[in-house]
């Protein structure tokens, strides 16, 4: 704790650490006062005591920034970063002192964060790592949404970039877009924030996240901990595009977290989740669940919903049903070969995780080989597949969409 508490203090410029008793308001507002004079030394020596002074200093400094006099609020609002800085860090230091005690108050996101994550001494220091680093856009987004949404949107942007130039040079790595874990937990707790997500303008570049061992490492159970893993859970769930979801699952199963088991089937359950998130989430059965959960996608056999539609470059152009997603992860849940059960696999695809490699060429394969599974299911399985759910017919807004095995699209 003290080695990250000397650093947290560290990061103002080597100021000495606060007094424990804050000088009375009267003297700290004449303090603010005196940042106007006319003499260069009196102005000079009341910046230094109100430095001192540090988190005692903040509610002056505020209040300063206001002032009609043009000088006294400049000087405030250059002194204030400086100020509140102190008293961020004496609070972080505070919170990693004793991770028994009460976390102080003021901390911006320190609540949500705790909530989401459990309150022990590797979430503290999740959180002490972040702000460390990222506590602009923390802040902002507790008074200003909108301007954290632009800032995030500029981290993501960032590394993408950087990602773009090495594959310019014929580097294509993913590793190097995080520079640490408190990019990684800044990454997942801004983007779970639906108050900063309602403003974003269009897809960013955060999917680049989600390529390379990264995230894969932080979340697993030999190199990650348990609250780096609630938070990834957390943001998962809540993660608005669909097809970052998608490929969150396969790092869910690639670094084997049996506890996001939970939230694939939260939102298979839910009636209001749409189709096409309903079938990015599907495949994620193959590596979190077993042959017990196949009873899971029995509601989707009947759905006849056309989520995609899509041409690997060599064949014909194959089209995706919701039904045949489901069936396709109920074989392989069987442990039966796919293409027993009339499925491609010429193109890829061979870990079931992505939804394009369940797709038909006609109808009349696509019946033929639900007719199959029905048959074998019912022979080997002691019943037939319950046909319940969604209705056949396609809800307004089930319109077919146009996909190809790319990555998505970016602004």
């Amino acid at each position: 704790m003290s080695t990250l508490a000397a650093l947290l203090l560290a990061t103002v410029l080597g100021l000495p650490t606060p007094s424990t008793a804050p000088a009375p308001d009267g003297r700290l507002q004449e303090l603010v006062r005196k940042l106007g004079d006319k003499s260069y030394r009196v102005r000079e020596d009341a910046a230094r005591e109100l430095l001192r002074r540090g988190p005692a200093a903040v509610a002056a400094l505020t209040a300063g920034t206001k002032d009609t006099d043009l000088e006294v609020s400049e000087r405030c609002r250059q002194l204030l970063p400086v100020a509140a800085s102190l008293e961020r860090n004496e609070k972080l230091a505070a919170l990693l002192k004793d991770p028994s005690a009460p976390p102080p108050k003021g901390l911006a996101g320190l609540e949500r964060f705790l909530k989401e994550v459990g309150d022990d001494k590797t979430a503290r220091e999740l959180y002490a790592e972040m702000m460390a680093i990222h506590h602009r856009t923390i802040e902002t987004a507790e008074k200003n949404p909108r301007d954290a949404s632009e800032q995030y949107r500029q981290f993501c942007d960032e590394a993408y970039t950087r990602f773009q130039s090495g594959a310019r040079t014929g580097r294509y790595s993913y590793d190097n877009l995080f520079t640490g874990r408190a990019d990684i937990t800044f990454f997942l707790f801004i983007s779970a924030d639906k108050r900063v997500r309602n403003f974003e303008n269009g897809m960013n570049q955060a999917y680049v996240f989600l390529y390379g061992n990264q995230i894969t490492k932080a979340v697993s159970e030999k190199d990650g901990t348990p609250a780096m893993r609630k938070l990834f859970l957390h943001w998962l769930e809540n993660e608005p595009q669909s097809y970052m979801q998608q490929r969150a699952f396969q790092v869910a199963a690639q670094a084997n977290i049996k506890e996001a088991l939970p939230v694939v089937l939260r939102m298979l359950a839910k009636k209001d989740q749409d189709h096409y998130s309903k079938v990015q989430v599907m495949p994620a059965l193959i590596k979190l669940g077993n042959k017990d959960h196949m009873k899971v996608l029995e509601p989707y056999l009947a759905d006849k919903t056309e989520v995609t539609t899509i041409n690997f470059g060599n064949g014909d152009q194959l089209s995706v049903q919701v039904r045949d997603v489901a069936m396709g992860v109920q074989v392989r849940l069987a442990g039966q070969k796919m293409t027993d059960f009339g499925f491609d696999n010429r193109f890829g695809g061979g870990d079931g995780m992505s939804y394009h490699y369940y797709g038909f060429r006609t109808d009349q394969a696509r019946d033929e080989a639900h007719a199959k599974w029905k048959e074998w299911a019912t022979k080997n399985l002691g019943k037939e597949p319950e046909k319940k759910g969604p209705a056949d017919k396609k809800e307004p807004g089930d319109a077919k969409v146009e996909t190809k095995p790319t990555t998505p699209a970016k602004k």
